[in-house]
């Protein structure tokens, strides 16, 4: 044996012929007992960050196991398309170029996507095997291949059918900067230091952060229990507005909050959700005063065009001048900003499609406790979530996607919500037909994974044996996004929950509790913790951080240290090999009883068994990372190896028994030193009886 311990040779020896021996490769005419785990698809936007390592190595540990216990195995990996995401990376590109979407047109714009998307693919791709993933590579799938585009057009396709699709104008969030529609669950919300301000309405004094939207006013709402108001409730009164005169109302409704600065609102249909929906119920006009570039339209006379915090900076010297701004305050506030870019998202009327969710919330209701979540308490957080949930909005205004399969007459009126005399097809129907222009919703066709990459709605061999799914993982960030509507989408489509366990790993941060970003700087490269300490050791101390649901603060420095010390532990278990594969036994004599420390050790060998069996059974690997470490180094090495220096030739057996064993333990969370020490050891002996 060599002297040390080369990890990136072993590495890559290694995989190379586990890949091509096809040992990774399911196979659904197997009599084996099925084992399917679905890989959360990372976006085609760039590398793998610390995150995926930890989902990547979290779900091979789980395949490796059930391979041992003898399972067909099925670790399937993708590749999401991350519409909004790629869109904006690609655009950027363009942008350097001097090109973009208008210059290039759909057409011209698409193709080139597709070039770009081929060139991120290959770039990163062999990244993707990172971290020793045991997947059926044979099986990747792409969110756009026509495979999963035949399952998205049949479940819009049948959305229609059973009347559980519409479209129609309606308040969503919307990103400026993306260009479309957002989901709330796409967004997040950033603490921010605001003015609040006093305006004065006719006898009445409002508070806002948003005067920029007084344009687009067409109530004054109180709660009618606010004693202070109530002589005021559906009276009519003249109030100035920066455009002159206009006459409004006093509302009363349950949802103004009578502490929220002087307890009267102003309403604004068109540019906030709760003012929506205090406008439907008092048939309120909507006005449009922000567009969907994030500036003032006409309505708002000289400040039109503006984008809207320079229309506000304009519009408060005015304000104060005609003496309706009374006063401002300093206000700290959430402020909701798309997850992706960071921008404010702005609430406006847009017509797009939805897909009503009552039905599929109820089933998913009554169905839900049929999935492990781990930890159990994320079966009341999502059941809470979907209890209130409301329709989906499931068009994005973007091109990179799945495009709505629907056709309209190409002299159709353009008029709003008509949706007369369409065709639902994936094909043209031939002259004389557009198609919709919109795309659909990347979680309308992730929420489908654990289906269209089966084959759904081909009843395939591989959907038969593999479906539901056994094991999933994710982050808790994406639990509305992806799992609570792979749940739905799921028992909708095919009247069985998705997959039997949900693993929630915990997130890993910074010191200071912040998730890692780009734009902060305090991201780890997992592939630099590979090539410094080495795959397994990486793996090790990411176990280390994979107590369900509990987040771990890292920074390179401390994951520097649990790496090093993981990588001291492959060195151990090098220099034990050494000293039990280098022995030459000559030494024939024959115990007739096992010796005492003998037995010691193989006691503590079968109770490490049942408790490395038991936690990896429940996904509690942080805890069978322990229990290894502990025996292999400390019972094993320090204690019973030692010992055993005195009686070397006779322990020789039990040791590569004990040893042999430890390294089968211990292959799920370091597949590849345990390999390259296993092959070196004999194969047929057992410990003496």
């Amino acid at each position: 044996m060599d002297k040390q311990y080369n990890h990136s040779q072993v590495e890559e020896k290694w995989y190379k012929f586990w890949e091509e021996s096809g040992f990774f490769k399911a196979n659904p005419e197997s009599t084996k007992k099925p084992y399917s785990l679905l890989v959360p698809p990372p976006n085609l936007t760039g590398d793998l960050h610390l995150g995926h390592a930890m989902e990547h190595s979290i779900m091979d540990a789980i395949a490796r196991f059930k391979r041992m216990q003898g399972h067909d195995v099925l670790l399937l990996p993708g590749v999401d398309h991350a519409g909004i995401q790629f869109e904006a990376t690609f655009d950027k590109k363009l942008a350097r170029e001097n090109l973009s979407k208008r210059k290039l047109g759909r057409e011209e714009w698409l193709k080139r996507a597709w070039q770009f998307k081929e060139e991120v693919y290959n770039s990163v791709s062999s990244t993707w095997r990172f971290m020793g993933l045991s997947a059926d590579w044979s099986r990747e799938v792409f969110t756009l291949e026509p495979k999963v585009q035949k399952a998205v057009f049949e479940e819009f396709k049948f959305f229609w059918e059973q009347d559980l699709l519409y479209k129609g104008a309606y308040i969503v969030q919307w990103c400026s900067k993306c260009g479309t529609a957002i989901e709330d669950v796409e967004m997040e919300y950033e603490e921010r230091k605001d003015k609040l301000y006093y305006l004065k309405y006719g006898p009445i004094i409002v508070a806002t952060t948003r005067p920029e939207t007084k344009f687009g006013d067409t109530a004054m709402a109180v709660n009618p229990d606010d004693k202070r108001y109530q002589k005021y409730i559906g009276k009519e009164f003249e109030i100035a507005t920066l455009s002159g005169k206009k006459k409004m109302k006093v509302i009363a409704d349950k949802a103004i909050d009578p502490k929220f600065g002087t307890g009267a609102e102003k309403v604004t249909p068109g540019h906030d959700i709760l003012d929506y929906e205090i406008g439907k119920r008092h048939n309120l006009e909507i006005i449009h005063v922000i567009n969907k570039q994030g500036r003032l339209t006409k309505i708002a006379g000289k400040y039109a065009g503006m984008k809207i915090n320079e229309a506000r900076n304009a519009m408060i010297p005015e304000l104060k001048e005609k003496g309706i701004l009374i006063k401002e305050e300093d206000y700290t506030h959430a402020v909701p900003v798309c997850e992706r870019c960071k921008t404010v998202v702005e609430p406006i009327i847009s017509e797009e499609w939805f897909i009503k969710m009552k039905p599929l919330a109820e089933k998913a209701l009554k169905n839900i406790k049929k999935v492990n979540f781990i930890p159990k308490n994320y079966l009341k957080i999502l059941t809470a979530w979907i209890k209130n949930l409301h329709d989906w909005s499931i068009s994005r205004s973007l091109w990179w996607g799945h495009r709505i399969p629907v056709w309209y007459p190409s002299t159709r009126s353009t008029r709003l919500g008509q949706v007369a005399d369409i065709k639902i097809s994936l094909e043209s129907p031939g002259p004389g037909w557009v198609q919709d222009d919109q795309v659909l919703d990347t979680w309308f066709s992730s929420g489908m994974c654990p289906l269209s990459t089966l084959g759904w709605p081909e009843q395939t061999a591989e959907l038969k044996k593999y479906y539901p799914w056994d094991f999933e993982t994710s982050a808790p960030e994406i639990k509305f996004l992806w799992i609570a509507r792979m749940i739905m989408l799921g028992l909708w489509f095919k009247d069985e929950i998705p997959f039997k366990n949900m693993f929630f790993h915990g997130m890993l941060r910074d010191l200071q509790g912040r998730k890692f970003s780009k734009s902060l700087g305090n991201g780890i490269d997992p592939n630099e913790l590979r090539s410094q300490w080495g795959t397994d050791a990486t793996r090790m101390a990411l176990y280390s951080y994979s107590a369900p649901g509990r987040d771990g603060k890292a920074s390179r420095q401390t994951m520097d240290e649990r790496a090093k010390n993981f990588r001291n532990f492959c060195t151990k278990l090098w220099n034990i090999g050494k000293f039990i594969i280098e022995h030459n036994n000559n030494d024939t004599a024959v115990e007739v009883m096992k010796h005492s420390d003998d037995k010691w050790i193989i006691d503590e060998l079968n109770k490490t068994i049942k408790s490395v069996t038991k936690n990896l059974e429940e996904f509690k690997l942080h805890l069978v990372t322990d229990t290894l470490y502990e025996f292999i180094w400390h019972k094993f090495a320090d204690i019973y190896i030692e010992k055993s220096k005195d009686r070397r030739s006779k322990a020789q057996s039990t040791l590569e028994y004990v040893f042999k064993t430890s390294l089968e333990l211990l292959h799920p969370f370091m597949p590849f030193i345990t390999e390259e020490l296993w092959q070196k050891l004999p194969h047929d002996e057992r410990p003496p009886q």
